[in-house]
């Protein structure tokens, strides 16, 4: 098994052994399964590991510039194996969230935290309530996908440490709504949002209803184009430079039951603020997530996604979440959570905080 003591010669071995590991390897994710097994719940023996992690260099194009940083790092590779091999032998089904070798496999679980997520106490947030007559009472399909209409932009990545999900979030939301009023998807500003939401803290995080409250009081917000995503906070607002490509009239949150948030999800793709729990979404590959390890205090979120539909697999409900780590995360972007759990405000708190705009 993995040896706990990882020296400079072991290291020598694998800076050695590159070249030809480059070269011979084609085949990058079947090899992951024929060493961690098809449920990537068996730990590797240390000569494996170390071929794991020549394989997962090549594919993230992940360069270390000395050879103490590459051995704390595969270090930090050997803790993150088995944090994947364990909790993948407590899968149940096939459709169980399954762990593996993301793009953040080499970082550790504070550096994750710090790099992506950010404490915020949603008590103190200004989300208006919901309004049921904009949630009417309608025949809800057994599935929905918003993607497959037309309503649903690229994944995005925020690029770290810029923690702008709270703007990636808003802005999917009004995407999603303009391309089901106006029949055309456009990509729009999310650094817009950054360097001119004065009340939101730009790559530090934010709120979606500040993110609301300013497209609102500019009456639009112009398009990624035009004004595109640096993954940092610029010194200056050049929102008047550009021309306004898509508006809103108001925002409204989701009461939280499961039927208001279907409703609400049938309606338009909406944005949920949750709490993540860092290692389940630090190596999340597919599957649904039931949030085992969740808290239960609707007050604390830590990242903003956007919901784009739902469905049901093997009696599972489970909703459809577009995240901003980069198409290489998850199900190439998207992570699928329970519903219909039981608890009160959902798995991580999905349902205490979503919201949506709305537009004539």
């Amino acid at each position: 098994m993995i040896s706990h003591t990882i020296n400079q010669f072991l290291f020598f071995t694998i800076f050695t052994t590159f070249l030809c590991l480059s070269s011979c390897e084609d085949d990058i994710p079947n090899k992951y399964s024929t060493i961690l097994g098809p449920n990537n719940d068996k730990l590797p023996t240390q000569d494996e590991a170390i071929q794991l992690f020549q394989l997962w260099k090549k594919e993230h194009g992940r360069v270390y510039n000395d050879l103490a940083l590459m051995s704390k790092k595969f270090g930090i590779f050997l803790s993150n194996l088995r944090i994947i091999t364990n909790a993948n032998r407590e899968r149940k089904s096939s459709d169980d969230i399954l762990l593996g070798l993301t793009d953040f496999a080499d970082m550790s679980s504070k550096d994750f935290q710090e790099s992506y997520l950010y404490d915020i106490d949603m008590s103190s947030n200004t989300m208006k309530p919901q309004d049921d007559d904009q949630l009417q009472s309608v025949s809800i399909p057994r599935s929905w996908d918003w993607r497959l209409h037309g309503a649903v932009t690229e994944v995005r990545d925020q690029i770290r440490p810029c923690k702008s999900c709270w703007a990636m979030s808003a802005v999917g939301a009004i995407e999603g709504i303009t391309a089901i009023k106006t029949k055309i998807l456009n990509p729009l500003s999310v650094q817009e949002l950054l360097d001119c939401d004065k009340h939101s803290f730009g790559c530090d995080g934010g709120f979606v209803s500040n993110a609301y409250d300013w497209v609102i009081k500019k009456k639009g917000m112009t398009d990624e184009h035009d004004y595109p995503y640096t993954a940092r906070k610029g010194p200056t607002c050049k929102a008047s430079l550009f021309p306004k490509r898509a508006n809103i009239y108001s925002y409204y949150g989701v009461k939280g039951y499961e039927n208001d948030m279907l409703t609400a999800t049938y309606q338009q793709p909406i944005s949920s603020c949750l709490y993540v729990v860092p290692e389940d979404f630090q190596h999340y590959i597919r599957g649904i997530y039931d949030g085992r390890n969740c808290p239960e205090d609707p007050k604390l979120a830590n990242h903003c996604m956007l919901i784009v539909g739902y469905d049901t697999a093997l009696n599972q409900d489970f909703w459809i979440v577009k995240n901003s780590w980069g198409k290489t995360w998850g199900a190439d972007g998207y992570m699928f959570i329970k519903r219909n759990n039981g608890r009160q405000y959902g798995v991580c708190g999905i349902n205490a905080w979503a919201s949506y705009p709305y537009k004539l």
